[in-house]
């Protein structure tokens, strides 16, 4: 074959392998380019799910601060209403009268077992459990008697009442030398706590402890200058039998020297004897009435401080209705009641007098 018929067979060959290596490259070449391009359009769809993603996120951001604008709303209104509210209140406030306490102090003395405690409870409630009672050095209990308003200041008058333990009688004097008394309770009694009859013994026990020259030192100028009332309260007379002024005649003659001794005092202060029995209620409400009228002053009563004693009246005498057992050592009834079951009665009906004191006795820390 001749040079000229090879030459292009050669180009031809040429030609080919050059083809055929174009048709290789241009394969990977369009592969690069395929792969490139699903990488690319991957990347386009997490970037459209990043999109959507954060679309969502925005969203959802956007209506968490459209509820947090709203409850800001609200906050800032119910914060705008509650600061009205409170400048009303304030506002009230300022219109009210002051509240000024006002305190009258009384003592109660007497030895021990004599039932001073139980007298002070009998105020608070005359269904209170006696025989529980321990005897203390001292408890101060309180008792709202009454408020009075006036046009800046309402005053509150209240009754603290010092109860202090028999055997501490002495310490008892230091208070009176020291305090402002208002009023001075003294209880006796006629019997001991298991006695049946009148004891001779305890009461001159008790004549003694109150003798004139310790009466001296109850009653010093201090006392004397400041103190309304002094009552000397005969206790446990339901150990005699008799009517009720059987029974007030005998107890005033058991204690006819001590009674005496306190007379002597009447130019200075107001003396009262009351008989009366603090287990059964006797007497008890014509105690504290006689405090109310004698400490408290005119202008301190209030408007339901008369209704007030007209309904512990009432209670007092429920109470002593559903209570009272007559004695059985007595020899014949206390009284003749006129209905059956109906309560003993000492010194008959409560007086007229315009004094109450609301339910609820406590301490001054509050403690009932």
């Amino acid at each position: 074959m001749s040079i000229e018929t090879l030459i292009p067979l050669i180009l031809v060959g040429l030609i080919a392998v050059g083809l055929a290596i174009t048709a290789v490259l241009l394969t990977r070449r369009i592969a690069r380019l395929r792969s490139e391009l699903e990488g690319a359009q991957q990347g386009a769809r997490d970037t459209r799910a990043q999109l959507e993603s954060s679309r969502s996120q925005y969203n959802a951001a956007a209506a968490n601060v459209v509820t947090l604008t709203d409850e800001n709303r609200r906050q800032a209104e119910w914060l705008d209403g509650q600061e009205k509210d409170a400048e009303w209140l304030r506002s009230e406030l300022e219109k009210r009268p002051k509240i000024v306490r006002k305190t009258y102090k009384i003592l109660t003395l007497g030895v021990s077992g004599t039932g001073k405690t139980a007298l002070t409870l009998k105020w608070a409630n005359p269904l209170t459990e006696l025989t529980e009672l321990q005897g203390t050095k001292i408890e101060r209990y309180e008792r709202t008697v009454s408020h009075v308003a006036g046009s800046d200041v309402t005053i509150e008058h209240v009754f603290e009442i010092g109860d202090w333990g028999g055997e501490h009688i002495v310490d008892a004097q230091q208070e009176l030398i020291v305090d402002e008394i208002h009023g001075l309770l003294m209880v006796v009694d006629l019997v001991a706590k298991d006695g049946k009859t009148i004891e001779p013994q305890r009461v001159q026990l008790q004549l003694r402890e109150f003798q004139p020259e310790s009466l001296k030192f109850f009653f010093g100028p201090k006392t004397l200058a400041s103190c309304k009332t002094v009552v000397l309260f005969i206790n446990k007379s339901d150990v005699i039998a008799g009517t009720p002024a059987d029974i007030e005649r005998e107890a005033r003659n058991v204690y006819k020297r001590l009674i005496e001794d306190l007379e002597k005092y009447n130019k200075h202060l107001d003396v009262r004897v009351l008989v009366g029995s603090a287990t059964y209620g006797h007497s008890t409400h014509h105690l504290f009435s006689h405090f109310v009228e004698r400490i408290l002053p005119k202008n301190a009563y209030d408007s339901q401080l008369l209704q007030r004693m007209k309904s512990d009246a009432v209670a007092t005498d429920l109470a002593v209705s559903s209570a009272y057992t007559a004695p059985a050592h007595a020899t014949q009834p206390l009284v003749r009641p006129a209905l059956p079951g109906a309560p003993p009665s000492f010194g008959g009906a409560a007086p007229p007098l315009p004094g109450a004191l609301p339910p609820g006795i406590r301490r001054p820390d509050g403690k009932r």
